[in-house]
């Protein structure tokens, strides 16, 4: 019952994760032309902050699901602290990137 709520909870937040991604695509075809480029980069980058939110979600639950049914007997109850620490990395390095943009 709990690893289907998990499972739940992780599609329902990649969906959001998703929908926030595809926001700039949709909001580029609505401002094209632009009138005023920074407000549109502003709101572009705002969509993708937000949509990392739920991603790093769903990325820690679907690491917790995986490594609950493959390394359980392995590594014991620790696969929780396991599946935060696998999850966390890409979002830091993410991050990083994403501020020291050009």
């Amino acid at each position: 019952m709990e690893d289907s709520i998990i499972l739940m909870v992780s599609l329902y937040s990649v969906s959001f994760a998703v929908s926030f991604f595809v926001m700039p695509i949709i909001y580029h075809h609505i401002q094209y032309p632009y009138r005023d480029i920074e407000k549109f980069k502003i709101r572009s980058h705002k969509f993708i902050k937000f949509g990392m939110i739920p991603g790093a979600i769903t990325m820690y639950l679907g690491l917790l699901l995986g490594l609950k049914f493959s390394l359980h007997a392995g590594i014991g109850s620790s696969y929780e602290h396991f599946s935060y620490i696998l999850a966390i990395i890409p979002f830091v390095l993410v991050s990083i990137f994403f501020k020291y943009r050009k």
